[in-house]
């Protein structure tokens, strides 16, 4: 469990996420891994959900402006007295070339000071 925290990225923009299939606005990401991501939303996602992602990714991906990830959600919580709820996603299904886009987002994007 140490080893995969200490590979996520908090990213330190606020890159929007949608359903693909309904272009519905899920929430924001928070952090991301080759394995999986966080997500950030006002409405609870129920755990075991199979979906495909949409991540609309920073004006410097140039012509790459999203990411499509299939993914699965593992879990939803809500701090009490907080306003969003976080979602864990896991990636079913990386297609060529998407691994190479999260360890982008992870390098270039990461909330830096952190650790200090």
């Amino acid at each position: 469990m140490e080893s995969r925290r200490a590979e996520r990225e908090i990213i330190n923009r606020y890159l929007r996420v949608f359903d693909r299939e309904t272009d519905r606005f899920l929430g924001y990401l928070v952090d991301i891994t080759p394995a999986g991501a966080m997500l950030q939303s006002r409405e609870p996602i129920q755990p075991e959900v199979r979906m495909n992602l949409r991540f609309e990714l920073p004006e410097d991906f140039g012509d790459d402006r999203e990411l499509v990830l299939e993914a699965q959600s593992v879990w939803d919580k809500k701090e009490e007295n907080a306003l969003f709820h976080h979602t864990g996603f896991q990636f079913t299904q990386i297609p060529s070339g998407a691994e190479q886009q999260i360890k982008r987002l992870m390098e270039n994007y990461k909330l830096e000071g952190l650790s200090h």
